[in-house]
């Protein structure tokens, strides 16, 4: 293997109606370009999901060294497999358009990449301005170990050999996946000097109405990552789902305490209280999105196993 194909990044970039984020971004990285080596093969593609044409117009105008195309509409981790299916070099990189870099990202990367050490990359999130508040999302991932898809690389051998993110989520992709990968013995090495800063966001109240339902997307991933038996009764499948939803809120609860984060905590209690506080609500849509899982993932198998018989 040659060095140029052994050191050669695509850099994907799923975005989503953040023409001025995705340029900042952009230009965060252009900048990191030039405290790395220049026999280091790069390319950016973007992969919209925009309703508008600003960010292709912006790539068009500023940047056309730069690889737009239109994204499939259907989340982010079908976004990212959208930028993926075009990539040309050896590793992918993904950074989430909301970010931006610093100097020394590619150059971090790289440098783990040439000792050819790891099929996998995880890379650091902070956020710049945090905002002790219940209005704030401020994501972080200072420690690794999670695989946050908002900025981690992963060969492109491996990538197609996993089939990419399952599209079946739209949000939890990252976990699903990596879930997979530590399925088949790959660990994730943490590459603390490549930092995506990942700016704070305004939460509204209708952000955390959508956040009292999100918790069906952990029965998913119990039915594809832990093994959960779709042919199970209803009845006990949903009791289950209710047991397991229990455990996971008092044991997020937990951490309040044992991983106390004197930037979030505000933000963590509130989330927590609306957890519990909402499980009149909450129990009834879990077991509802069980038995719609719970019948897809049979119906999967049940395709799949009649389609070996033929």
């Amino acid at each position: 293997m040659t060095n140029s194909q052994r050191y050669s990044i695509s850099i994907i970039i799923p975005s989503c109606n953040r023409p001025s984020e995705l340029n900042r971004l952009i230009n965060s990285l252009y900048n990191s370009f030039q405290y790395t080596k220049k026999d280091i093969e790069t390319e950016i593609i973007i992969s919209d999901d925009s309703n508008n044409y600003l960010s292709k117009n912006l790539i068009n105008k500023s940047f056309p060294m730069v690889t737009w195309i239109k994204g499939p509409q259907n989340g982010p981790g079908a976004n990212r497999n959208n930028g993926a299916r075009i990539a040309t070099k050896e590793w992918l990189l993904f950074i989430d358009d909301d970010c931006y870099v610093n100097e020394d990202f590619i150059k971090s990367y790289s440098s783990i990449m040439q000792k050819n050490l790891c099929n996998v990359i995880e890379g650091k999130i902070l956020c710049p301005d945090k905002k002790n508040s219940i209005f704030a999302r401020q994501p972080d991932n200072n420690r690794g170990g999670v695989l946050a898809s908002g900025n981690f690389a992963i060969k492109k051998s491996l990538f197609i050999e996993m089939n990419g993110f399952d599209e079946d989520f739209e949000i939890m992709e990252d976990i699903e996946f990596a879930a997979r990968l530590k399925s088949i013995g790959e660990s994730f090495m943490f590459c603390e000097n490549a930092i995506a800063y990942h700016p704070s966001q305004t939460k509204s109240i209708f952000f955390y109405y959508n956040w009292i339902f999100h918790f069906k997307w952990h029965i998913l991933l119990e039915y594809k990552c832990n093994g959960k038996d779709p042919n199970q009764l209803f009845i006990i499948s949903a009791s289950i789902t209710i047991c397991d939803h229990l455990i996971h809120l008092l044991r997020i609860s937990l951490h309040l305490f044992k991983k106390y984060d004197k930037d979030r905590w505000i933000m963590f209690t509130f989330e927590r209280m609306l957890a519990w506080v909402s499980l009149p609500l909450s129990i009834p849509h879990l077991i509802y999105w069980d038995f719609i899982f719970r019948k897809r993932i049979k119906n999967n198998y049940d395709n799949y196993n009649h389609s070996n018989a033929k």
